[in-house]
């Protein structure tokens, strides 16, 4: 149960560069670390082929259900420090990474400003995030698009090969 104060957010992160595991778990292990914040939730690791530019390697992605107090801004900040300290390069748009953490929905909020869009524009385009967050919140309805996650995966334009993986956790071990 989330408690009254904190909000539920919903994060997808990608690699597909060097340690791709690793990078994800790292990620995961700086998100757990961040104050009135709290992992409720993590899919499976899906294997995903790149989508826009396609001339790089294979991705990993999974979706973090999380709770949190922080507002959107802050917390959109502190997930570029912890990219940062995983050792994300800056590259092109779309181009291979070490790691990508993006806010999928932060609760039921839509926000549309200069540094944050909530919804996430591209996700319900998307089988890479649609997959996982199908797996973490498959009733949950996006705020703008009217449906619930599973029916966007069911409806999915996106037509780019998605392999369900196992727990992070077997990953690691």
């Amino acid at each position: 149960m989330i408690p009254s104060n904190e909000i539920e957010v919903y994060l997808s992160l990608g690699s597909n560069l060097g340690d791709r595991v690793g990078f994800l778990k790292q990620g995961i292990d700086l998100i757990s670390e961040i104050p009135k914040t709290k992992i409720q939730k993590i899919s499976k690791v899906y294997e995903a082929e790149p989508v826009d530019y396609r001339n790089q390697p294979e991705f990993l992605n999974l979706v973090l259900s999380i709770s949190t107090s922080a507002g959107p801004h802050e917390f959109l900040e502190i997930l570029k420090e912890i990219e940062k300290k995983v050792g994300r390069k800056h590259r092109e748009k779309w181009h291979e990474r070490e790691i990508d953490i993006d806010i999928i929905f932060y609760g039921d909020k839509v926000i549309s400003s200069k540094e944050l869009v909530i919804p996430h524009p591209r996700m319900h385009l998307r089988k890479f995030v649609l997959s996982p967050l199908n797996e973490v919140a498959p009733n949950f309805v996006h705020p703008l698009e009217g449906k619930t996650v599973s029916q966007l995966l069911a409806e999915c334009p996106d037509t780019s090969r998605v392999n369900q993986g196992v727990q992070l956790a077997m990953m690691i071990i």
